[in-house]
């Protein structure tokens, strides 16, 4: 979905990749590993086919902010993760009973042209028609049923907080917080059904299912509140440099995974790729800095017409040449949107720094509360 929004079963990279040579743009190998390259993989897969099938607990890959968004009660979040892995693992299954079916010279001449048949189709679709299949045949069947029963006890168990107008307090609190979330029914059927939409292959029924779920709760399909929105917003911090290694990388104070999102504990943010930890003072002025910079970019803007657009250059008319008026280029609401983010950031973190700044920034200029 996202950098922040991920999820698959972890693949192995070819060990030859690493010692491989690329010269003239080909990548020469060692005479002896061409050579004995087919033997190590056919070691390979004996291997597999002795071990089993491999610990799916400790090759599925799940990294989904929204899911953090979702009330810990009724077991929202860990609905939502069950859903997303039982399909990610049978999808690898089919996969995999895919591959091994057309795998080229298991057997004779058939064989081979099926699996060339198979290459096309994967060619041109992007997977393969035995697996596309098997997920549209597992969307409109399995995982609707325990979709269904799962958001049938959620709404049951939080039936209290469906009509509220106000947010609601199950829902956590998080840096990126800003939508007014009421509603954990609604909100996991549109979490789960968009990451679901992300394949391409299974669109159709997971309309069908979407369509189905907010008649369940009784919400309009084309109704404001069942669109889907990220929940959480995105302030990325440029260029933040480890003092142990100097290893420079961006830094998203609000989605980034190995953040402490629970608020359990301050925050521990480490360098990806020594695991050395930041100094957090440094990255507090670096955010009090920022704030200013926004500050004085919204002070000293310019005034732009809103019917052509221009930039007003002189101080002392009222309407612009073409009869227009006048607005921000930068308007007070996009603006207190930024000062949202870092007040979360800084009550989130316990940046009592930033925090500070913040409060005298709405104090002198109380205008911008309204």
């Amino acid at each position: 979905m996202d950098p922040a929004n991920y999820g698959g079963i972890k693949g192995k990279v070819d060990s030859r990749i690493h010692y491989g040579e690329v010269r003239d743009g080909k990548r020469s190998v060692p005479q002896e590993q061409d050579e004995d390259s087919e033997e190590e993989e056919e070691e390979a897969a004996g291997d597999e086919e002795e071990e089993g099938e491999p610990n799916m607990e400790e090759l599925l890959e799940n990294n989904w902010n929204i899911a953090q968004f979702l009330p810990q009660a009724a077991s929202c979040q860990s609905y939502f993760l069950m859903i997303v892995s039982a399909y990610i693992v049978a999808v690898y299954h089919s996969m995999k009973e895919e591959l091994r079916r057309n795998a080229p010279g298991s057997t004779p001449v058939k064989r081979r042209s099926t699996s060339q048949v198979s290459q096309e189709a994967l060619g041109e679709t992007g997977a393969m028609p035995g697996m596309i299949t098997f997920s549209q045949d597992y969307v409109a069947n399995e995982l609707t049923q325990s979709f269904f029963t799962i958001t049938q006890k959620i709404q049951k168990k939080m039936a209290g907080s469906r009509n509220a107008t106000e947010p609601s307090d199950v829902f956590p609190v998080l840096p990126g917080s800003y939508l007014p979330l009421n509603n954990p029914a609604l909100e996991f059927i549109k979490y789960v059904c968009k990451v679901l939409s992300l394949d391409a292959n299974i669109t159709n029924q997971v309309n069908k299912l979407r369509r189905d779920l907010l008649r369940l709760i009784e919400v309009g399909e084309f109704s404001e509140e069942a669109q889907f929105r990220d929940p959480c917003r995105s302030y990325v911090l440029p260029e933040v440099i480890c003092r142990n290694c100097n290893f420079c990388r961006d830094l998203d104070l609000c989605k980034d995974p190995a953040l402490s999102q629970d608020g359990s504990a301050l925050p521990s943010w480490v360098c990806s790729n020594c695991q050395a930890q930041y100094d957090t003072d440094a990255i507090e002025t670096a955010l009090v800095e920022a704030l200013q910079k926004k500050l004085m970019a919204f002070v000293l803007q310019d005034l732009v017409c809103k019917k052509c657009h221009g930039v007003k250059d002189t101080h002392m008319p009222v309407y612009c040449s073409c009869a227009g008026d006048f607005a921000l280029t930068i308007s007070s609401q996009t603006f207190m949107e930024h000062v949202n983010v870092f007040q979360n950031i800084a009550q989130h973190y316990g940046m009592a720094y930033l925090l500070e700044t913040i409060e005298w920034l709405l104090h002198t200029n109380p205008q911008l509360r309204q």
